[in-house]
């Protein structure tokens, strides 16, 4: 059996970092103990409280580890989508290719395989209801009393198990009292116009309603140079109701409503790197390019929940149950520049058909790639989950069993010309996927005070996930000999028709013990298991073979070290975990070679790695004006066995979408003035180079990025108005959004771009 030890080196490395942090919060609980310095007020660090394990308990006393945002801590710093979370979060990296598709990696693991037979390896939830698609977690952040990040295997608390972490979003819950309300609205530059508040109040003594709305519209980040229009632009609507009715006082039911629309148009893919062939028709503005169209991005997603919490003698019963329906299309050149694909010339061919001289002069009229890509995936999910809560002395436990359907219709064409050493190539390619899966879960834990000091937490989950699949394509492939298909028998063919079917299960535990050593300091050591089902390929097989291919489920085990502490009279908060990961089966998407002339194609491959690393967290008032906000993570993530692409072995390769280290820091000043309540915050967000695929090739290697932002508000006495004055990305930094190697002719480097420089003023009015 081959040995899963860590390395004597990793060891070492470990051992240091634990020393570090257990010496680091033994001094802080040392001098919490001093007195406060004269004339110094008795202010603190504001107290956090998580639902991460279904129930209301302190930050400091969750053995998880875990990042929480309040509501007003997205306010302040502009936090107004899903990457404004990862920036500030250890361990946890967002890119995004296209909009309705945010491809989310933490602590080395992740997925950006757009299959309908595949699932994502970091779970979202809305007010407990797992997300089961990116483009319903493209949604802007408003009217939320909080957002928690959970890093690591989640699953015995869990309705939907996660192998790599998650994301909970929890809402305001609707107010019983007389109504009340908030409107912000804001204007910047980009022509940046957004409106978005709530209003809410009771409409009996035990109902309580509220509505909650945001909308967006933005011009173009970037340009179509040849059709004159913007690119990358955003508009977006969102809605959201909810009725609060308690019954009595042991009965409470949250009936949820949202609706979201975007019409957007995507960003231009900018030429980063050419070989040489394409060198001539690069932007001089990353930003702006030639295409023949502007393309879309058009979302709407849908939803309907029901939470009802029902107290019982000595235990609470919850049932969530949800419904939820995605839509999308996209389309897009994934390429460069303008092509004309009547030109042709095939050295090797019948010289009739050429309409061009050689290949020198084609590649003085054009660039040598054409990929104009048509994408609509229409998904619904219905789930339910069952829990039942209670404390029994020193007993704490929970049980539950969750049932989710998914059904899936992915529908894809490209439209491709290429000019290669080996002639041209042009035409079209369909392919559509369709699933349903099928998911059931039972799950427990229980936790038991052993001292008023010690305390252990054991847990147990089944999962199962059954999936019926379908691949249908169809047209004139570019990645083979003939430009056909392959069936299940053999035969070139001009398109496929297949079906299968899978199914997998596993049972994973989880074990905490933690040891509060005293009112400020907090240490726990946790043992998880963490699974994904397995999957189909689909994305656009060659033959019905390797559409049916399957891939193996991931699993995660997950060894956690973790102190939380306060000192200096509650005015410094410092986490900080250790933690140390192996991989399993790690669902990869790679590029595979498809022939000696014709261009690699993506499939889903797995692999055996391990990632290791520590996370820092604090919170220091270091006046009673200023406070100062950071966190720092480390991974070293690589893969670990043979693991080999077209002859090639990624073992020791870095694990990709995951830089070494991450740090953010967040200074904020408050005073107080005859006009009202300032406010003056600066951020500064930074990330190590990392690479963008597993096979660590250079060209899609990531440079170390960093980010500032600024704002300045003034509110008033009695808050009941604020106004913000805000900027992001003060150095206008061409940060790196999603980055792609095509090889036609040789070697180019497509990219897109995170946000320029984007500023602008805020007024909310709360009443």
């Amino acid at each position: 059996m081959k040995s899963t030890s860590i390395p004597q080196t990793r060891r070492r490395a470990l051992a240091v970092g634990i020393a570090l942090a257990m010496s680091g919060s033994a001094l802080a609980q040392e001098q919490d103990q001093d007195a406060l310095p004269q004339g110094q007020s008795n202010k603190s660090v504001e107290v956090i409280q998580v639902t991460a394990r279904h129930k209301v308990e302190s930050l400091q006393e969750t053995p998880i580890a875990i990042s929480a945002f309040s509501g007003d801590q997205l306010a302040n710093s502009r936090i107004e989508a899903l990457n404004g979370i990862a920036e500030r979060v250890p361990g946890f990296q967002m890119n995004v290719y296209n909009a309705a598709e945010p491809e989310l990696f933490m602590r080395g693991i992740g997925s950006d395989i757009e299959s309908a037979g595949a699932g994502a390896a970091i779970g979202i939830y809305v007010d407990g209801v797992y997300i089961s698609r990116g483009v319903a977690a493209a949604m802007d952040l408003y009217d939320l009393a909080s957002v928690e990040v959970l890093r690591g295997p989640q699953g015995t608390l869990y309705g939907k198990n996660v192998v790599g972490g998650a994301i909970n979003f929890i809402t305001k819950k609707p107010s019983m009292a007389y109504p009340e309300g908030k409107v912000e609205l804001t204007a910047g530059n980009y022509g940046l116009l957004q409106a978005r508040g709530y209003v809410t109040g009771g409409l009996s003594d035990n109902v309580g309603a509220k509505l909650a709305f945001s909308a967006v519209d933005r011009d173009g980040f970037g340009k179509n140079t040849h059709t004159g229009n913007d690119a990358d632009t955003l508009e977006r609507y969102s809605v959201r109701g909810q009725l609060l009715i308690n019954p009595s006082d042991d009965l409470e039911i949250l009936l949820s409503a949202d609706y979201s629309k975007s019409d957007s148009v995507p960003t231009v893919r900018h030429i980063s790197y050419s070989e040489g062939r394409n060198a001539a028709f690069v932007s001089a503005d990353p930003r702006e390019a030639d295409n023949e169209f502007d393309g879309f991005e058009d979302t709407e997603v849908k939803g309907l929940s029901a939470n009802i919490r029902y107290d019982l003698d000595g235990m609470t019963f919850t049932s969530i149950t949800a419904y939820r329906d995605n839509d999308f299309g996209f389309y897009e050149n994934a390429a460069a520049g303008m092509v004309d694909d009547s030109l042709f010339f095939d050295p090797w061919g019948d010289p009739a058909n050429n309409n061009v001289a050689d290949d020198d002069a084609l590649a003085a009229m054009q660039v040598d790639d054409m990929w104009y890509q048509h994408k609509e995936e229409q998904s619904s999910q219905f789930s339910q989950e069952f829990r039942l809560a209670g404390v029994h002395g020193k007993l704490d436990w929970q049980m539950g069993a969750y049932y989710m359907r998914e059904d899936i219709d992915r529908h894809e064409m490209v439209n491709y010309w290429f000019h290669t050493p080996w002639g041209t190539t042009t035409g079209k390619i369909y392919n559509s996927t369709y699933a349903v899966t099928d998911s059931y879960a039972v799950f427990g834990q229980a936790s038991y005070n052993l001292t008023d000091a010690w305390r252990v937490t054991a847990g147990l989950r089944w999962s199962e996930d059954e999936k019926d699949f379908r691949s249908v394509a169809s047209g004139r492939r570019f990645d083979n000999w003939d430009n056909m298909h392959g069936d299940l028998d053999g035969n070139r063919v001009e398109g496929y028709d297949v079906s299968t079917q899978g199914s997998w299960d596993a049972w994973t535990p989880s074990l905490v013990v933690d040891y509060k050593a005293s009112q400020d300091l907090f240490f726990y050591y946790s043992l998880a298991r963490g699974y994904k089902a397995g999957g189909f390929n689909g994305e656009g097989p060659e033959s019905a073979e390797e559409a049916l291919a399957s891939f193996a489920p991931e699993f995660a085990l997950n060894h956690e070290l973790g102190f939380k502490s306060q000192a200096f009279n509650d005015r410094l908060r410092f986490n900080g975990a250790l933690f140390f990961t192996k991989y399993t089966d790690l669902q990869s998407q790679v590029w595979v070679e498809t022939g000696p002339n014709t261009p690699a194609d993506l499939e889903v491959r797995n692999g055996t790695g391990e990632a290791q690393g520590l996370e820092l967290e604090f919170t220091a008032l270091l006046t009673d004006n200023l406070t100062l906000n950071g966190a720092y993570g480390y991974i070293d993530s690589e893969f670990t066995d043979t693991f080999e692409v077209d002859g090639n072995d990624l073992n020791g390769n870095r694990m990709r979408r995951t830089p070494e280290h991450t740090l953010n820091l967040a200074a904020a000043y408050e005073w107080e003035s005859d006009l009202g309540l300032w406010a003056a915050r600066l951020d500064y967000q930074y990330q190590d180079e990392y690479f963008f695929d597993n096979s660590n090739d250079p060209l899609t290697k990531v440079d170390s990025e960093y980010t500032v932002n600024a704002s300045l508000q003034l509110a008033s006495l009695d808050d009941s108005w604020r106004v913000q004055l805000w900027a992001k990305n003060l150095t206008d930094e061409q940060n790196i959004a999603s980055t792609t190697v095509y090889a036609a002719w040789d070697n180019t480097v497509f990219s897109s771009y995170k946000a320029p420089r984007t500023f602008g003023i805020s007024a909310t009015y709360q009443f």
